[in-house]
């Protein structure tokens, strides 16, 4: 866990250009022409890449995770009645023109970045360092493929392209016909690129076992949601004939995924962690002896497995680097924690959320609330259920609902929220108020400074423990993930109940109905549910299919809002029709729009824009 001071994951400067058909920004500091001078910049170019995923963390409502979460049927949009945003999301609307600019945005410089990488590679002799140049070279591919991957998952056809730089103009290409396989390729690539233990686990870089789960995510996405397959475990799936590039050879076929699968499981060094509980920070050695819940785990000398743990295949990392100036600002913390947090407003009677009395939960803006279906429908025979879920009303008596509060029905995410210690320093939450605040003064210490006066060896360098002090990772693929898409792929039990029984649940047999219910209970609240919706559910379903009969359960469930009990509703029309039109897509932000001014390069997507009735909302729902 004390690496999180130590690593540093992002660079501050953009290495390659991205046209204004992509965006009317420049996101340029150097350029191909005179950048990189020496294989030496590839890693720095490398580490840029991986800074995009810390741009996109400045802001939580334009990150894949957290806005999947929010539009499934795991989650409310919730926060409070100002947060328009959140509400809108959650409703599968919008509420200004630029809810999603900084998604386009970072999409596109990750994209630049990786291209710029992969064409700039073979500019540099790497005799006697080819294991070095194919890992480099694999992990470009890799996330290439991730951020096309998270485009065409939000947005469908969007501008594309494979060259070392963005064609003036970039048109629309077709998600199913021409992007997909492109993925397919890239994640193929970095497969067969990358070499298992090229690097080390958990530093923050991608990994020939990431390759193989994220090669996994999409080809069953496409086969899904594009193709229609249903269930995959006995549907009959053509060969996906692939672009040529370095690691791809030939078509990609169901056998090839399934085998990167298991020399993900077995060769990959991954184990699942022991107890589910010791995935989430809140089992951290610091808070768990304190805190009943995890009371048997403290006792047995159990703690968090940290960042980057046997079990984390891939993930955004995050640092004591954040601060509230800069091109990544914030990007260095979780910001999605602080946004997971108990509802921080009062109650109007003066309590406010997150003081010691609500430890070992923090405050916050009280965001993406689990939904209560979610809990009504999951037993109490789960043990995840308790672990996922936090039922603030029946686990911390003094919680309350604010005068702010919205969509808030007490059930709140664990696994992201904000966690604090007994020993936290109540009486001031800019110092000392998470355990990672705790954790730095255990660390360190206090020092005497120049004017002999005592201040923490490791400083909060944001100043800001309540906001910005949040370090766990941002888990975006577990082991757990690559044995259940094994088991949906080939209808074989074996892994599935591999994690059926670390969760300490009856094994059951394979069945396409037992495998949804696996996965929904087991990734409950890390934002893979919606995705797993569309794709069981295929293109062009309508308001009958699975995804819209899953969203539409919504309405008429139970919430809080501003202190008093009533109902959730749709904002402008149910969440049936509102899926059902967009087919799940979000909008592509009509300033990319105007700047092409052509709807034969770049159009909207189905279901938005001024013509449809019901996409907006002008304020937040009141109940």
């Amino acid at each position: 866990m004390k690496k999180i001071y130590l690593l540093a994951i992002a660079a501050l400067f953009a290495f390659a250009s991205c046209e204004d058909a992509l965006d009317s920004s420049n996101f340029t500091e150097a350029n191909t022409g005179n950048y990189p001078a020496s294989a030496g910049d590839l890693n720095k170019e490398l580490a840029a890449l991986y800074g995009v995923m810390n741009q996109m963390s400045t802001s939580p409502l334009q990150t894949t995770w957290f806005v999947n979460y929010i539009m499934s049927d795991d989650a409310n949009g919730a926060g409070g009645t100002g947060d328009v945003e959140s509400h809108a999301i959650g409703h599968l609307t919008s509420n200004k023109e630029d809810l999603f600019d900084d998604a386009w945005h970072n999409t596109y410089v990750g994209i630049a970045r990786a291209s710029a990488i992969i064409y700039a590679v073979d500019a540099f002799d790497w005799t006697g360092q080819e294991t070095t140049r194919n890992q480099l070279l694999g992990e470009a591919y890799f996330m290439r493929g991730l951020f096309y991957l998270w485009g065409v998952q939000f947005w469908g056809d969007i501008p594309a392209y494979w060259d070392a730089a963005a064609p003036d103009p970039c048109p629309q290409q077709s998600a199913e016909e021409v992007i997909f396989p492109h993925i397919l390729a890239d994640f193929m690539s970095a497969y067969n690129l990358m070499t298992n233990g090229a690097t080390t686990r958990g530093d923050g870089h991608a990994t020939k076992g990431a390759a193989a789960g994220f090669l996994a995510r999409a080809y069953m996405f496409y086969e899904g949601f594009y193709k229609k397959a249903g269930e995959l475990a006995v549907a009959s799936l053509a060969d996906v004939e692939l672009p040529e590039q370095e690691g791809v050879n030939g078509p990609l076929t169901k056998a090839q995924v399934v085998a990167a699968l298991d020399d993900a499981i077995k060769n990959g060094g991954y184990e699942l962690v022991d107890d589910f509980r010791l995935l989430w920070q809140y089992t951290n050695e610091i808070t768990a002896p304190d805190y009943p819940y995890v009371a048997d785990l403290a006792a047995s000398g159990k703690f968090w497995a940290g960042n980057g743990n046997s079990e984390e295949i891939f993930q955004v990392q995050y640092m004591n680097a954040g601060s509230w100036n800069g091109n990544i600002a914030m990007g260095f913390t979780n910001q999605a924690s602080l946004y997971c947090g108990l509802r921080c407003d009062d109650d109007g009677n003066g309590h406010v959320n997150g003081d010691a009395d609500e430890m070992p939960f923090g405050q916050g803006w009280g965001q993406g609330t689990i939904n209560a279906n979610l809990w009504d429908d999951w037993s109490d025979a789960d043990p995840r259920k308790k672990a996922t879920i936090l039922n603030a009303p029946e686990e911390i008596p003094s919680f309350v609902f604010t005068t702010s509060c919205s969509e808030d029905a007490g059930y709140y995410n664990k696994k992201w929220m904000p966690i604090t210690c007994k020993t936290s320093s109540w009486d001031n939450f800019n110092t000392m108020y998470t355990w990672w605040g705790q954790l730095r003064m255990n660390i360190g210490g206090e020092v005497l400074d120049e004017d002999g006066n005592l201040v923490p060896k490791y400083p909060n360098n944001n100043g800001n423990s309540f906001q910005g002090e949040h370090y766990a990772d941002m888990v975006l693929l577990r082991l757990a993930d690559v044995m259940l898409m094994h088991a949906e792929l080939t209808g074989d039990a074996t892994y599935m109940n591999r994690v059926q029984r670390r969760a300490g649940v009856a094994e059951t047999a394979y069945s396409w109905q037992n495998i949804q219910n696996e996965r929904r209970w087991e990734f409950a609240g890390e934002g893979i549910r919606y995705n797993d919706l569309r794709r069981w559910s295929g293109k062009n379903g309508g308001e009958n299919c699975l995804a819209a009969r899953m969203l539409e359960r919504q309405n008429g469930s139970r919430v809080n809002y501003t202190g008093r009990w009533s109902q959730i509703k749709h904002a402008t029309s149910s969440w049936a029709k509102r899926y059902a039109e967009t087919d799940g897509f979000i909008q592509i932000p009509p300033a990319q729009i105007r700047i092409t001014a052509d709807e034969t390069i770049l159009k909207q997507n189905a279901g938005w824009g001024a013509g449809v009735a019901d996409a907006n909302i002008s304020g937040t729902p009141a109940y």
